[in-house]
């Protein structure tokens, strides 16, 4: 094992030594304890959120889904003489514990004691994701550009033609794409508050990022609706999926190496040029080889079908999340299109209405980035190793004054643009696999369902 490699385990160690290190017992004694209780009025008196949980249900896997800085309520049908958590909580009563989210997006738990001293029950905690757990569920993949007639007459084909699979696979989703706030913090010491960069659009996207630290504090509360991020590379996706693997103790789901090859894309499954595009650490060469690690259970960027079945929410008929209605008002329940305050500042995450999965902002807000995971089907993507899927708010004059125009209508399950070269910025959203590995079955055709 190499330096570097031994550098990194010892960190992951230490990562999950101090998380579980940090954690502390909450007992039913210390609703008893005059000066404790003064301590917890505030968080007691603040609940956002009350969660009921069956006791029998604990001997699974269980999963919560809070948002980030809420103060939630977890009541359990039994009494409970003692909690574990590391987060900010206090005892409500014999068998309800009340806490404070954490203010990253992530993962954290409590345990549950029935008795002191016995074997505990764990309950995840997933902060700002969803946790969809598919069995054999059927959902559609592809989009149709072209009809069977126009097929026939013209002779040309759908790069990715729509079609009904199985699929099988637990993965825990971020609700939003990721925030501003959560990229200055979790990367707060690789962002330099001065650059060398001399590439005109590199080093304003620098001088941004460095302005938006100026004004920024350390460990500062991330709001959960915070303005999301445009202006990341792919390279730099990576990176932060990284650090937030990292952060909670998993392998890193990216190795980074030097390459010869002069051009971005995909080598074999799993394994990618991708232009280097980072104005927060400069790199010797143009591009750089990525590959996965298979046995990592960390974040990482969603591949082209998961982003595809994500953003129909298990929809099977329509051509938009908002359906196939020509009403631009419905399309503006689900999808922001005009509403920026410069191209470095969007608007804020989650203020519309969510997909049938509970996923916000897929389409509008910002463009996001997709890998795609062995094969790029699109002709004119030259064989790209990601594109960008979900449009962007394509703020012009034009449109501002005219928000009815027809672009809204090419934001549909089809839109994708071209990153060949990997140098397009824009936001984007984590997922993480949890338990076994995803499986895919093609069912049948669209044409016969």
């Amino acid at each position: 094992m190499n330096r570097i490699a031994i550098t990194k385990t010892i960190l992951l160690l230490f990562v999950s030594c101090l998380a579980v290190a940090n954690a502390r017992q909450y007992t039913i004694e210390s609703l008893k304890n005059p000066s404790t209780n003064q301590q917890n009025i505030a968080l007691l008196s603040q609940v956002q959120k009350t969660i009921d949980v069956n006791r029998k249900s604990l001997k699974n896997l269980q999963w919560l889904e809070v948002e980030k800085n809420e103060i939630v309520k977890v009541c359990i049908d039994g009494k409970i003489p003692v909690w574990e958590t590391s987060l900010n909580a206090a005892i409500y009563n014999d068998s309800c514990i009340v806490f404070q989210a954490p203010t990253l997006i992530g993962v954290d738990s409590l345990k549950v004691h029935f008795r002191k001293g016995y074997k505990s029950h764990k309950i995840n905690l997933a902060i700002g994701m969803k946790y969809l757990n598919f069995k054999n569920e059927k959902v559609k993949l592809g989009y149709n550009d072209y009809t069977e007639e126009e097929i026939f007459l013209y002779g040309i084909q759908n790069d990715d033609p729509e079609r009904f699979v199985s699929f099988t696979g637990t993965f825990l989703v971020d609700k939003y794409p990721v925030t501003n706030c959560e990229i200055m913090q979790l990367m707060w010491d690789s962002i330099p508050m001065k650059t060398s960069i001399k590439e005109p659009t590199l080093q304003k996207l620098a001088e941004q990022w460095a302005n938006r630290k100026k004004f920024s504090t350390r460990n500062e509360n991330c709001a959960a609706h915070d303005s999301a991020t445009s202006t990341f590379f792919v390279i730099q996706a990576m990176k932060y999926a990284n650090a937030r693997s990292t952060r909670e103790g998993l392998k890193p789901y990216y190795k980074f190496k030097e390459t010869n090859e002069r051009e971005p894309a995909i080598l074999s499954r799993g394994l990618y040029v991708i232009g280097y595009y980072d104005y927060f650490n400069l790199y010797g060469e143009s591009e750089i080889q990525v590959s996965i690690d298979s046995t990592s259970k960390g974040y990482r960027l969603p591949y082209y079908d998961e982003w595809m079945m994500l953003a129909r929410g298990g929809d099977k008929k329509n051509k938009y999340s908002w359906g196939d209605s020509a009403s631009f008002d419905d399309a503006l329940k689900y999808a922001r299109f005009y509403h920026c305050k410069s191209f470095y500042e969007t608007d804020h995450v989650g203020q519309l209405l969510p997909n049938g999965y509970g996923l916000y902002d897929m389409f509008g807000l910002v463009e996001e980035h997709v890998l795609f995971e062995e094969v790029n089907p699109f002709i004119e993507h030259d064989g790209g190793p990601s594109c960008m899927k979900g449009g962007d708010i394509r703020v012009t004059k034009e449109f501002q004054e005219n928000p009815a125009r027809s672009y809204w209508k090419q934001i549909n399950y089809g839109y994708n643009r071209s990153n060949n070269n990997s140098a397009m910025p824009g936001g984007f959203r984590l997922v993480r696999n949890i338990g076994n590995k995803t499986k895919w079955s093609e069912i049948k055709t669209v044409g016969k369902e």
